[in-house]
């Protein structure tokens, strides 16, 4: 498996190397951004609840399933589409959690994460009230490890995940955090795993593709910082700072010289909000050069690309928007169900104008206001028929560029096994 990982990942990181290319999001304020990229999001939500995988309509891809409910509440949008999210999720909990006749410990930790970022209860979850928390709490090894698969390519990104989860469900788990503190490296970053803690961390290589990476990094911070161990998440913190690359963003493996890309970028801004309490303006620039803005197809507007394609074009990705999101909204970790309009904005929309009332009290009574450019559109119904085509999305970048995001999003797929269920 080692050298389809190692081939998978050498063929996207040879395709996919270009900086991105100056690009114009839909608008100037990154909040109003990520709710234009929820809103693309949303729109992929088919009649029956989830977003299906590419090429099988009929088949859900369950991770992004789960995870685009936070990109929603976390952009404030789409509570309509939340709701037949969760719908869906609720009938389904096995088929998105257990994995290879066990319960998948990072599947559990997103879908605690998404019932509560949607005002869904994690410990009575669905028709059948799922005890989601007392799952992931019985996945957990003596170790302190959760999850009873192979920590090789995921140890410490699952372990961040699943701290974090538990922290949003109001559970304190000193043994998790024991684990995930001895798996640091001495600069402060973390690997996917090290099997021998009392060995140096290799350096990052690649060649061979190993070393510590961002992901591993980030998550740990974000779930160490949030369950009360402030010390090593900001030395996390800080050496992702070291690593940030010439153009404001980050790749995947700890290494300034890594092309930005558009997952890797998102969940590190997202730990350098959690845990430094502000928003990255550098690294969120990075990002939105990544969004496809007014002079897109309409259907594309919105959303992110892992990274440009050919000539800069970009091509909307439904793991790079869904990752993206969170941090362009700037909100720390773990997002909580707050006020989820029912509509989803109309990315690019012209601002529009009502006749002035006569007197405030007759424009008061008609409930008229007037709508800034990127305004929300009337509330949005999810798709009106299962397998309707999904908007188009970037296919104007090419066979290569498409064969690039495949490539590295298949070598991530074995790299972090929490992101196993069913990637595209």
């Amino acid at each position: 498996m080692k050298r389809v990982v190692t081939f998978l990942l050498a063929a996207g990181l040879v395709l996919a190397v270009a900086a991105p290319a100056p690009a114009a999001p839909p608008s100037s304020d990154p909040r109003t951004d990520a709710a234009d990229a929820a809103a693309w999001l949303g729109r992929q939500v088919n009649a029956s609840g989830f977003i299906p995988a590419a090429g099988n309509p009929a088949h859900p891809n369950l991770s992004v399933t789960v995870q685009t409910v936070t990109a929603l509440a976390a952009a404030g949008v789409g509570r309509t589409q939340v709701d037949a999210l969760l719908g869906y999720l609720g009938h389904h909990v096995d088929d998105v959690v257990v994995v290879a006749g066990s319960d998948d410990a990072g599947a559990l930790a997103n879908l605690i994460l998404a019932a509560v970022a949607g005002g869904a209860d994690p410990t009575a979850f669905g028709p059948g009230h799922a005890d989601l928390v007392a799952r992931l709490l019985a996945s957990q090894q003596p170790s302190g490890l959760f999850g009873s698969s192979s920590p090789t390519f995921d140890g410490a990104f699952r372990q961040g995940l699943a701290l974090l989860a538990l922290h949003a469900a109001g559970v304190t788990n000193p043994a998790g955090v024991t684990w995930l503190e001895g798996q640091q490296c001495a600069d402060g970053s973390w690997t996917s795993f090290r099997s021998d803690t009392a060995a140096p961390c290799p350096p990052v290589d690649l060649n061979t593709f190993t070393g510590p990476d961002t992901n591993s990094t980030a998550l740990a911070a974000i779930g160490l910082h949030v369950q009360g161990a402030t010390t090593p998440a900001a030395a996390g913190v800080a050496e992702l700072g070291s690593v940030r690359n010439a153009h404001g963003g980050w790749g995947f493996f700890s290494d300034a010289g890594q092309a930005t890309d558009a997952n890797s970028t998102g969940v590190v801004l997202l730990a350098l909000r959690t845990v430094n309490g502000t928003a990255d303006t550098a690294g969120i620039h990075a990002l939105l050069a990544l969004q496809a803005g007014c002079t897109a197809d309409p259907a594309d507007r919105g959303g992110i690309a892992f990274q440009p394609g050919p000539g800069g074009t970009i091509a909307p990705d439904l793991l790079a928007t869904m990752q993206a999101t969170p941090a362009l909204a700037e909100v720390a970790l773990p997002i909580t169900a707050d006020a989820i309009s029912a509509s989803l904005p109309t990315p690019c929309a012209p601002a529009t104008t009502t006749t002035t009332a006569t007197t405030p009290t007759t424009a008061a009574a008609s409930g008229t206001t007037v709508a800034a450019a990127g305004a929300t559109a009337p509330a949005s119904t999810v798709a009106a028929a299962a397998g309707n085509e999904l908007p188009r999305t970037g296919s104007s970048s090419g066979p290569i560029a498409i064969l690039a995001v495949c490539a590295i999003a298949l070598g991530l797929l074995f790299v972090g096994l929490a992101r196993r269920r069913q990637q595209s």
